[in-house]
C-alpha cells in the first residue's frame, strides 16, 4: 500500500509537471497563431471557462494515464551522476542477470556470504534460496567447481592476502569452516567471462547456523565494499543487492537498507568509478518503492 501511495505520488507530480509543459507551448504557439479561433465566440464566458477547463482536465488525464503505464513498466531508474561519467541506478530484477539493455556487461556482482566463506549449499549450513546458495548453486551447476574446489579455492585466496582471522570453535559453529574473517573481507570468484563475484563477508552464524551481524560490522562491511570496488572494479558496472535483506538478523527492511544504500553512494561518491546498479527483488515490486529516492 505505501508503495502504492508513493508512486501515485510520483506520477502525479510527473503528469502535473509534463501538462504544465504542455500548456506553457501552447502559449508560445498563440503568440504566432491563435489559439481562440478553437472556441466559438459566441458562446457565453461561462460556457467558455468550462470549455477551456475541460480542455485542461482531459489534456492533464491523458498524461497521467500515459505516466501510468510507463512507470508501471519501467523497472530502472538513474538516481543521479556521480560527476565523473558514471551514474548509480535503482532496479528491480534478478541480481545474477544483469541490464543488457544498459550495456552493463561485463559486470561486478556482490554476493553477501557467512565471514567463514562456507561453500556447502544443503539448506542447513547455506541455504538454496539465499543469494549465497544461488551463487553457489549457480557456480556448481555450471561445472565451473565443485563443493570441495570452490571452498579450497577461497581458503587458499585468503590464505594468500594474509587476511587476519579469528578461529572459532565446533561448539560455537558446529558445521563448516572454522576460520571467521573481518566484516567486509571480499573474494573474487569468476562466474563466466563477463561476470566476477564479489563475495562478501558480512555475517556471523552460531551453534544452530543462524545468520548474525551488528550495526557497527553492517557499516563497516558496506564502506569496505565500496572501497574494495574501487581499487578491483576495472570500469566494470557493480550490481548491489539490498545487503543484509535475507536471512541475516539486521532488523531492517528492504526499504530501509536501499535508503541506506544510496545515501552511502552520495557521501563517498570519490569512490565511484563505475556504474552501480542497486537490485531490488522482482517480487518486491508491491513492497519496496524505488520512485522517490
Amino acid at each position: 500500500m505505501k508503495r502504492i501511495w508513493v508512486n501515485f505520488q510520483y506520477i502525479l507530480g510527473v503528469s502535473v509537471k509534463y501538462t504544465g509543459i504542455i500548456f506553457a507551448l501552447l502559449g508560445f504557439i498563440g503568440m504566432f497563431a491563435p489559439l481562440s479561433d478553437i472556441i466559438s465566440a459566441n458562446l457565453s464566458i461561462g460556457k467558455r471557462i468550462c470549455i477551456s477547463c475541460l480542455i485542461l482536465l482531459g489534456t492533464w488525464m491523458c498524461v497521467f494515464i500515459l505516466s501510468c503505464l510507463y512507470i508501471c513498466h519501467k523497472n530502472i531508474y538513474e538516481l543521479f551522476d556521480v560527476g565523473n561519467g558514471h551514474h548509480v541506478y535503482v532496479k528491480y530484477g534478478d541480481l545474477f542477470l544483469g541490464v543488457e539493455s544498459k550495456g552493463a556487461v561485463p559486470r561486478n556482482i556482490v554476493v553477501p556470504v557467512n565471514r567463514c566463506f562456507d561453500t556447502i549449499v544443503d539448506d542447513d549450513l547455506i541455504s538454496s534460496r539465499t543469494l549465497h546458495g544461488i551463487c553457489m548453486n549457480g557456480l556448481y551447476s555450471k561445472k565451473k567447481y565443485t563443493q570441495g574446489e570452490l571452498n579450497k579455492k577461497i581458503q587458499n585466496m585468503l590464505s594468500e592476502k594474509k587476511i587476519g582471522y579469528k578461529k572459532i570453535s565446533k561448539s560455537e559453529k558446529r558445521k563448516g569452516n572454522l576460520k571467521r574473517f573481518e566484516p567486509g573481507t571480499i573474494v573474487e570468484i569468476q562466474g563466466d567471462e563477463e561476470t566476477t563475484y564479489f563475495l562478501l563477508g558480512l555475517t556471523t552464524f552460531d551453534n544452530d547456523l543462524h545468520a548474525h551481524t551488528s550495526d557497527d560490522e553492517y557499516v563497516l562491511a558496506m564502506m569496505r565494499m565500496l572501497m574494495y570496488n574501487n581499487k578491483r572494479s576495472q570500469g566494470k558496472a557493480l550490481f548491489i543487492p539490498l545487503i543484509g535483506a535475507g536471512a541475516a538478523d539486521t532488523r531492517k527492511s528492504e526499504r530501509d537498507i536501499l535508503e541506506y544504500l544510496v545515501k552511502l553512494i552520495k557521501m563517498n561518491r570519490m569512490l565511484v568509478n563505475c556504474d552501480i546498479y542497486i537490485v531490488v527483488r522482482e517480487n518486491a515490486k508491491g513492497s519496496v518503492a524505488i520512485t522517490d529516492l
